[in-house]
């Protein structure tokens, strides 16, 4: 074996090897994307199931603050404990951008109640976006104007 052998041999080992974890980087299942309209997920936990409980009276919710990881599915309980109905929605999040991708985040419609009479509870089940950062919730009743808001925090 020449002198040179044993140099090409490093190389083209360690070009080998270079290749192998780049092409195992790419195809690994992780939280990257190539598609510019899905985000990375800052913290790498994804579908993480989250039961949360929610109550409302006639002047606040409990907790006025949801957390929850992005794509999880949520078993959220909503209880009604005002003496009027009250229901449940969160807003869409603004997702600016200049590529053409969506300019806003939202929940699916699975994640709202519409109205519920006072005493009753609804559970629902729904995912989180992939976008994470904070919605804000409420309720849609035109009397619960003065409820104040909570949010919802996607993590």
């Amino acid at each position: 074996m020449s002198a040179a052998a044993p140099s090409t041999f490093f190389r083209t080992g360690a070009f080998a090897l270079a290749t192998a974890a780049l092409t195992l980087a790419c195809s690994s299942s992780g939280a990257k994307t190539n598609d510019a309209c899905t985000p990375d997920d800052a913290d790498g936990i994804i579908d993480e199931p989250a039961p949360l409980l929610l109550t409302v009276t006639d002047t606040e919710f409990a907790p006025t603050i949801l957390a929850a990881q992005n794509s999880s599915e949520v078993t959220l309980t909503f209880d009604n404990r005002g003496t009027a109905p009250h229901g449940f929605v969160i807003a869409c999040k603004a997702t600016p951008n200049h590529d053409g991708c969506p300019a806003q985040s939202c929940f699916p419609e699975q994640a709202e109640i519409d109205s519920l009479a006072p005493g009753e509870q609804r559970t629902i089940v729904f995912e989180t976006p992939l976008v994470e950062g904070i919605y804000d919730f409420r309720s849609p009743l035109a009397q619960d104007a003065e409820l104040g808001p909570g949010q919802f925090i996607v993590q």
